[in-house]
């Protein structure tokens, strides 16, 4: 029997409730895909990927067809220096956390600091290693067969 794919990594999850998208151009070094993490400069204006520190105004690349100029490293489109991307800041959005989701009461957490955990910076988990809270966010849903999960933002 073939699985099929429910979702995607930076696709919408369709639950009511309001919904904040910022297009909003991306700065720095490197390349960013859909449904990863990126903080806000701390005058809004743009974004950039997790590079460390402990930085609490996130958001999470939007799934879009357009607008990547870049490629990563596996060379999909990928956003890069300039592009503007879709950041989702408040709302419900798929996303792939670096160890599966099995209690959606645990807090959500950005990995921000290179030390124990193999995960890379940005990446979502249910556990403290190595990361900062990321606030106003909860676990709607544990981890699918395509290890996917669904996260609630409620902005920063």
């Amino acid at each position: 029997m073939v699985q099929q794919i429910t979702a995607r990594p930076g696709q919408k999850a369709y639950l009511v409730g309001p919904e904040e998208v910022l297009s909003i151009p991306m700065t720095g070094a490197g390349t960013l895909s859909d449904g990863d993490t990126v903080v806000r400069s701390t005058d809004g204006k743009s974004v950039t990927a997790v590079a460390g520190a402990t930085p609490t105004r996130f958001g999470v690349v939007l799934r879009n067809g357009v607008g990547k100029s870049g490629k990563d490293t596996s060379g999909n489109e990928a956003y890069q220096l300039g592009d503007i991307l879709p950041v989702m800041t408040i709302g419900n959005i798929w996303v792939k956390p670096s160890a599966p989701v099995t209690d959606i009461t645990a807090k959500v957490y950005v990995k921000t600091a290179n030390g124990t955990a193999d995960a890379p910076l940005g990446s979502l988990s249910s556990a403290a290693l190595d990361g900062t809270e990321l606030p106003n966010a909860s676990w709607e849903t544990v981890t699918n067969a395509e290890g996917l999960a669904i996260l609630r933002l409620r902005g920063a």
